[in-house]
């Protein structure tokens, strides 16, 4: 039996999948406990059932909170600071170090790393600092912001150093702003990742516990300290993955209406479609995100097949919407989402490559990668599945250089898991 759970502030609801496509949702208020004694109150009601309990997956994206209050400090390297320093971007009243260095998007040293000037700029950065790096060119070439995190190593006092080309971007400002977020995420996830695998293991010692991420997959939750900021943005995606379950949707366009309006997505082979940046505040993120819209009159209207619609109870629709065919539901989404999510992993960056052979050699790497990563996640081999493999030309780079995206699941469709026990009555 799969689980997902949904974790809020004031609820937690734990969706039931069994093996015969059945499904069962359980629901727990959360008191002055907390958080960790709602979940434990519903594992072990769950844990009085018969069925035996292989994997539980948790929705976090509503209880992730940014934590600020260590100082923030940005450590810039580029070839030169700004010309303007007074209308550079800003992370509010943060710091911001310049350091000559930087490479190109072959790698090659656009000038030499400043060692010691950074080495006398980074006394003055104050004690339990979190410091971010950001280098120019470092997708491709880390060693100046690797160099930096070694200089602050010697600096007295404990500092938190988040490298940005741990996430990928061409984007100077998106990769220095999705590591600010994703260090400010840190100390919850770290909590959060702790004490579930507590709870969850003293319960159903033998269950793969894992987290949802921004785009309808997942991944074990031992990842989630790591890179929070790609399970910080879940809970839509999950919503959206629950309804196509109801309405056994695997490829297709899909209306959800809920309380907040109409969203509109797309899923294809069982997984929703992505976009690979997240619009946060007026900031781009760098995280693979499930490509939810507002859905209008306008953005529907002329389509050759109409999509389909699942409404959660009580949800008002305008008058434009045709509802015929719409499904019903009661359900908790996000947690019947968690539950079917499939095993996700990515290989993404940016390599150089001359001609073909080297480019289909890159290629197959990367899903060579995916494939073993998803297979140490628990998934069957024979069960993975790569949704999206491509070179992608960077835009006014250098010819020799390319983008690498592979985007690999594993497990069953989303539209076929509630069915199961439809189609064996059927076939006996």
């Amino acid at each position: 039996m799969r689980v997902g759970i949904a974790v809020q502030e004031r609820r937690v609801a734990a969706a039931l999948l069994r093996p015969d496509g059945s499904h069962s949702m359980l629901v727990d208020a959360v008191m002055g406990a907390g958080i960790e004694r709602s979940i434990d109150r519903l594992l072990g009601r769950i844990a009085q059932s018969a069925d035996a309990v292989s994997s539980i997956a948790f929705d976090l994206s509503g209880v992730l909170h940014r934590t600020e209050g260590a100082p923030l400090a940005l450590v810039r390297i580029a070839p030169r600071p700004p010309v303007a320093l007074a209308d550079e971007p800003r992370a509010g009243d943060a710091p911001i170090l310049h350091v000559r260095g930087g490479h190109t998007t072959l790698g090659e040293e656009l000038a030499p790393f400043d060692a010691e000037g950074f080495r006398v700029a980074a006394a003055g950065i104050p004690p339990g600092s979190r410091v971010v790096i950001t280098s120019v060119g470092a997708l491709v070439n880390p060693s100046h912001e690797l160099a930096a995190g070694e200089i602050l190593l010697e600096h007295g006092g404990p500092l938190n150093v988040v490298f940005s080309h741990a996430f990928d971007s061409n984007s100077f400002a998106t990769r220095e702003h999705t590591a600010i977020l994703n260090d400010a995420l840190v100390p919850a996830a770290e909590t959060l990742a702790t004490s579930l695998a507590l709870v969850a293991g003293r319960r159903f010692p033998e269950a793969r516990l894992s987290v949802t991420r921004n785009d309808g997959g997942r991944v074990p939750l031992s990842r989630l300290p790591a890179e929070p900021i790609h399970s910080a943005f879940s809970g839509a995606p999950m919503e959206f993955l629950g309804a196509a379950a109801l309405c056994r949707l695997d490829d297709g366009d899909l209306v959800l209406a809920t309380e907040e309006g109409l969203t509109l997505g797309t899923l294809r082979a069982g997984a929703p479609a992505v976009i690979p940046r997240l619009r946060w505040n007026d900031a781009r993120l760098s995280t693979q995100a499930a490509h939810l819209v507002p859905a209008t009159e306008i953005l529907l209207h002329g389509r050759t097949q109409a999509p389909r619609l699942v409404r959660v109870a009580g949800a008002p629709l305008p008058v434009w919407l045709d509802d015929e065919g719409a499904v019903e539901a009661e359900d908790d989404l996000r947690a019947l989402g968690a539950a079917c999510a499939p095993l996700s992993d990515w290989a993404l960056g940016t390599v150089g490559a001359v001609n073909a052979t080297e480019m289909a050699q890159e290629l197959q790497a990367a899903e060579a990668r995916v494939r073993g990563r998803l297979a140490a996640f628990g998934a069957l081999p024979s069960s993975v599945r790569i949704l999206e493999s491509q070179l992608v030309a960077t835009t006014y780079e250098h010819a020799r250089v390319v983008s690498v995206r592979v985007r690999g699941v594993a497990g069953d469709p989303v539209g076929g898991l509630l069915d199961r026990g439809v189609r064996r009555a059927a076939q006996r």
